[in-house]
């Protein structure tokens, strides 16, 4: 990664089933991409807010964002179309 013109952006913040399941996609995809706050989920989940404050973050280069957040787009239609 290229510091001067990379910085990591939060494509989406949630549990940490979740935060790990886009995780797989995007590395699937060839999106290198990092969980935060991946351990406060394990010790003290009662604290994550889906999307909130402690919530369980993945984030990318802003290289990849675009592609990124499509990517998690189709996911969540996929998921509410089955339900």
């Amino acid at each position: 990664m290229n510091k001067i013109n990379d910085s990591l952006v939060t494509v989406f913040a949630g549990t940490p089933l979740d935060a790990g399941m886009i995780h797989s996609l995007l590395e699937e995809e060839g999106i290198p991409a990092f969980i935060q706050n991946e351990l406060m989920g394990s010790i003290a989940p009662w604290q994550i807010v889906a999307g909130g404050a402690g919530a369980v973050k993945v984030q990318v280069s802003n290289m990849h964002e675009e592609q990124a957040r499509q990517i998690i787009n189709d996911y969540n239609l996929n998921i509410q179309e089955e339900v």
